[in-house]
This record gives structure tokens, C-alpha cells and sequence, in this order.
């Protein structure tokens, strides 16, 4: 707000408040006529007023979303300029993200932090992750990317993905059994989670709530009815969070050679070849297969 600290003072301002509507264009930028000064450019502020009116054809957008640093001078900025041209109103809500940080920096190049969705997908394979990790906070809160924050949340996903796979083998062992209707405490979570949500996005609280889904249905995991209708609706509602749940493969092995692989060693177990069975499991779990022994049977999982 003081004078010449964003830009040097200039005579073409009549006030240091005064932000350019149009600009000279430097050598080798776009520029185009105008009747103000010769050849220039648009500002800033005013390419996102006309774009947005132009291309969206309202004067009055539904939502207008962007980090809480554009808050001023830009976003201040648009509406100023937008309302004094058509007197309505230029948006109904604001939606203002938090800005990340990397272990409690700045993300820059030049300090080395920078890193990619690109860069965390070669790492971890698995974009559900960095979802996850992002639906952690509410979107208009800070967040810190950090090991120990995303190590926390490949925890958090394979509670779901472990929780899932057991509820898909009681189901498709007495599938003939099971029928699709409404539980009260599965409705409950359900209502909590929506009305989370309806709460300005609010994740953390929604992601609460199908955690405590999770946890109800472990504890029910015998109930057939009940474990068939927790996994429907745990999918539902991971479904609108976005979370794909596809497991990035780290091998090359196909279903079908893990199950000829798991009956190999059950083969040799039940010989009591004990020493085969352990080195045919340490093979799976370095081509990030993991098994589980149960009463049913082993099942298998995809490590993360």
C-alpha cells in the first residue's frame, strides 16, 4: 500500500493505488494497437476479467478459486475493474487455497525442494498418495510436504486397500449370501461424511468419517451383510474424494503368475518344505507382493 515498493514510482499513475489496465509491450512480446498508448499488452488483472467473462459468457462467475497470495493485489483488482464495467456482482464465492510448503520451506528450484507431480509419481507410483495427503487439510489451510507426512499417508491408504481386500474375499467366498441394503451405523457415517463435505470441503473431517467406517467395519468383519455393505459404500465415498484406488506395480509379475507362485508355496508347506516356502515368499515381497495367511486361505496385495 506504501508508494514505489512493488513497482518504481511512476508519472503515468495518478495514484500510487492505481494498477495498469494496459501495458508497453517489451521487445519480444505480444502486443497489439490501442487508441491509449501505441502498441501494448494487457495487464494482468484485466486479461483474467475478460478472459473468464468472455470464454465462461456470464458477467458473474459461480465460483472463482485461487491461492490466498492472489488475494491481493489481483484478486481485488478483478473486481474492480469487472463490476465497474457491468455493475453485477464478479463472483458468488471465493475459494481460497492454503499454500504448500517443503519441510517447512518455500518451494523453490533454487533452494533445491522443488518437486513435481512428475518427480513424487517416479518415487511412490501411486497418485493416491499425494491425494490423500492433500485431502489431509482443509484447502484453504497451509500444508507441509515432508517424508514423514507422506510415509504417514501411504499408512492411512493401506488401511483402506487392506481393509477393502479382506472384505472382497469374505464377500466372494458366500457371495449367494449377501444382500444390498441400508445399515443405521453405515448411514450415519454416509450422512457425516456428505454433510463434511457440504461444509465448505471439509476433508479432514469427511476423511474422519471413513476412517471410522473402516474401523467399524474391521471389528464387523464376520458379518457378511454388513462387511458387503461397509466396502460399498467406503468405495462410494472414496469414489467422490477422487481416490482411484489402483496400486502402482513396481514388477512385472501378472496376476496369474503371483497365484501360481502362492500355490507353490502352499504346495510346499503342506510337504513341510518350510525353507521353499519362506524363499518363495521373500520373492514375492521383492517384487512388492504381499501375502497374508488366513483361515480362508493366503491372500495377496500389491505393495505400495
Amino acid at each position: 500500500m506504501e508508494t514505489g515498493v512493488r513497482i518504481e514510482p511512476t508519472e503515468h499513475k495518478k495514484d500510487p493505488l492505481d494498477f495498469a489496465l494496459w501495458k508497453n509491450s517489451k521487445t519480444g512480446e505480444p502486443s497489439w494497437s490501442s487508441p491509449w498508448r501505441g502498441g501494448g499488452r494487457p495487464g494482468w488483472h484485466i486479461e483474467c476479467s475478460v478472459m473468464s467473462q468472455k470464454f465462461l459468457k456470464t458477467e458473474t462467475l459461480d465460483i472463482h478459486a485461487g491461492g490466498r497470495d492472489l488475494i491481493f493485489p489481483h484478486h481485488e483488482n478483478e473486481i474492480a475493474q469487472a463490476e465497474a464495467l457491468t455493475g453485477k456482482p464478479f463472483a458468488k464465492y471465493w475459494i481460497h487455497h492454503g499454500l504448500l510448503t517443503i519441510n517447512g520451506q518455500k518451494m523453490a528450484k533454487s533452494l533445491g525442494n522443488f518437486v513435481t507431480i512428475k518427480d513424487f509419481m517416479a518415487k511412490y507410483r501411486n497418485a493416491d498418495i499425494l491425494k490423500l495427503f492433500f485431502l489431509s487439510a482443509h484447502y484453504s489451510s497451509p500444508i507441509d510436504y515432508n517424508d514423514n507426512k507422506i510415509e504417514e499417508t501411504k499408512e492411512a491408504l493401506e488401511r483402506i486397500l487392506i481393509l477393502l481386500d479382506k472384505a472382497e474375499t469374505k464377500v466372494a467366498s458366500c457371495k449367494s449370501q449377501v444382500t444390498s441394503k441400508k445399515i443405521k451405523e453405515i448411514e450415519e457415517i454416509k450422512n457425516n461424511f456428505i454433510k463434511a463435505m457440504d461444509d465448505d470441503f471439509n476433508t479432514p473431517q469427511a476423511l474422519a468419517s471413513l476412517f471410522e467406517l473402516i474401523t467399524l467395519a474391521n471389528k464387523n468383519i464376520d458379518d457378511l451383510n454388513f462387511i458387503y455393505n461397509a466396502k460399498n459404500t467406503l468405495k462410494e465415498l472414496l469414489d467422490i474424494l477422487g481416490i482411484s484406488l489402483k496400486v502402482g506395480e513396481i514388477n512385472t509379475m501378472t496376476d496369474e503368475e503371483i497365484k501360481t507362485k502362492i500355490l507353490e508355496r502352499e504346495k510346499a508347506r503342506q510337504e513341510k518344505k518350510y525353507a521353499l516356502s519362506d524363499k518363495i515368499r521373500k520373492e514375492l515381497e521383492e517384487n512388492g507382493i504381499i501375502l497374508e495367511d488366513t483361515k480362508q486361505g493366503t491372500t495377496w496385495r500389491r505393495k505400495l
